[in-house]
C-alpha cells in the first residue's frame, strides 16, 4: 500500500502509433561515443499543483546561474515531424521506447488496451543521445530486452554515466535526429542552491507529516523554458534515509516549479512516508531528479523529462511547459 504518496504511472492508454515497419542490418563494432556538453554547470559543491513562495524577508536570491538570456524568434508551431523517443542508461541492453511526438500530438509508449507498443525502428538509423551532461550523436543496433516484462527496445552503444543515484534507472533520452537544436537556450545543473530554494523546498511540505528541515535541495536546473526571457528552476528536495527497506518514516522527496522572477513555486511531483506511519502501512519512498531539459517537437519551448524511482522500479515523465504550468505527455518505465 503507498501512503501519502504521488505514484509515477509507469504505462497508459493512448493511440496507437505506427513508427513504420522493422528492418534489420548488421550492426558494426565502433568506439562508443560520449557525452558532449552543452550545458552549464556550476562548481559548487498529480493532484493539483501547490504553490508557495518563499519569504519575502529572505535575503538570497533566486539569480539565475545561466549564461546571459537572450530570446529568438519560435516557430510557427511544433514541427510536422515524427520523433521518436527512447531512454536508456549505463546498464541498459535496450532503450525503452518512452512514447512519440507525431506530427500534431504526443503519442504514449503504450496502445488503448495498454500494451506496450514497439516501434519498428531500423537498426543503424541515427539518434541524438542527451542529458543534462551533453549530447552524442549514435546509431540503434538490434532490439534486445529493454525490461524483464517483455519490453523490447534497441541497443545503443553509447556511453552514459548510470544514473545519479543510486545508479538505477535512466540517465539519457535518445531523440531520433532532428535539425533542431534540442537545447536552444543555456540549461544550467548545479547540486547546490541558494537558501532561498531550501525555504521553498521546505514550504512545499507544509501541513505533511514529516520534518522537511531535513530535506536538502539535491539538483537545481536553470533554464527559459519557453523563450520569454525569465529563467524557470526545476528544484529536487529530499530526504531519504538510508536503508535497506522500500523507505522509512519520515522519507520525503519532490520535484518543484520555481518561477525565478515572482519566487513562486508549485509542487510537481511529491512523495514521503509519514513519520507516524503505521506499522502496517507499507513504507515506500518515491525518489525523482531531472533527466534532461530539450526541445522534442521542435517548437522552440523545452520540455522537462523527470527521472523517477523506486526500490523495484524506473521511469520517465516526459511534461510540456506553457508558460505557468507543467503538464504530463508521455511516461514509461520498468517495475513490479
Amino acid at each position: 500500500m503507498r501512503s501519502h504518496t504521488t505514484s509515477i504511472r509507469m504505462a497508459v492508454a493512448a493511440t496507437l502509433v505506427a513508427l513504420g515497419s522493422a528492418c534489420t542490418s548488421e550492426q558494426q563494432s565502433t568506439p562508443q561515443p560520449t557525452l558532449t556538453s552543452t550545458t552549464s554547470t556550476t562548481t559548487s559543491s498529480t493532484a493539483p499543483p501547490q504553490t508557495t513562495s518563499v519569504p519575502s524577508t529572505t535575503t538570497d536570491t533566486l539569480a539565475p546561474t545561466t549564461a546571459e538570456t537572450t530570446t529568438t524568434t519560435l516557430p510557427s508551431g511544433p514541427a510536422d515531424a515524427l520523433v521518436p523517443l527512447l531512454v536508456g542508461g549505463a546498464d541498459s541492453a535496450g532503450w525503452l521506447f518512452l512514447g512519440a511526438w507525431q506530427r500534431d500530438s504526443w503519442q504514449e509508449s503504450n496502445d488503448p488496451s495498454g500494451n506496450p507498443i514497439r516501434p519498428g525502428i531500423a537498426a543503424g538509423t541515427p539518434f541524438t543521445v542527451s542529458n543534462l551532461d551533453g549530447e552524442t550523436e549514435a546509431e540503434l543496433g538490434e532490439n534486445t530486452e529493454a525490461c524483464f516484462d517483455d519490453q523490447v527496445g534497441p541497443a545503443i552503444d553509447v556511453d552514459v554515466p548510470p544514473a545519479e543515484p543510486p545508479g538505477f534507472g535512466y540517465s539519457a533520452v535518445a531523440v531520433l535526429t532532428q535539425p533542431w537544436p534540442l537545447k536552444p537556450r543555456p540549461v544550467a545543473a548545479t547540486a547546490s542552491a541558494p537558501e532561498a530554494y531550501q525555504a521553498l523546498g521546505e514550504a512545499s511540505f507544509d501541513g505533511e507529516p514529516v520534518d522537511a528541515t531535513q530535506g536538502n535541495v539535491e539538483q537545481l536546473v536553470v533554464a527559459d523554458l519557453d523563450n520569454d526571457g525569465d529563467d524557470e528552476a526545476l528544484v529536487a528536495f529530499e530526504f531519504v534515509q538510508p536503508s535497506a527497506a522500500p523507505g522509512s518514516p519520515g522519507d520525503l522527496a519532490a520535484i518543484l516549479l520555481v518561477d525565478v522572477d515572482t519566487r513562486s513555486a508549485s509542487t510537481v511531483l511529491q512523495s514521503l512516508v509519514p513519520a507516524d506511519i503505521d506499522e502496517n502501512t507499507f513504507p515506500l519512498i518515491e525518489r525523482f531528479r531531472v533527466l534532461d531539459v530539450a526541445d522534442l517537437n521542435g517548437d522552440g519551448r523545452m520540455e522537462v523529462l523527470v527521472h523517477a524511482w523506486y526500490y523495484e522500479g524506473a521511469s520517465v515523465v516526459v511534461y510540456t511547459y506553457d508558460g505557468s504550468e507543467l503538464t504530463q505527455v508521455l511516461a514509461a518505465g520498468c517495475g513490479a
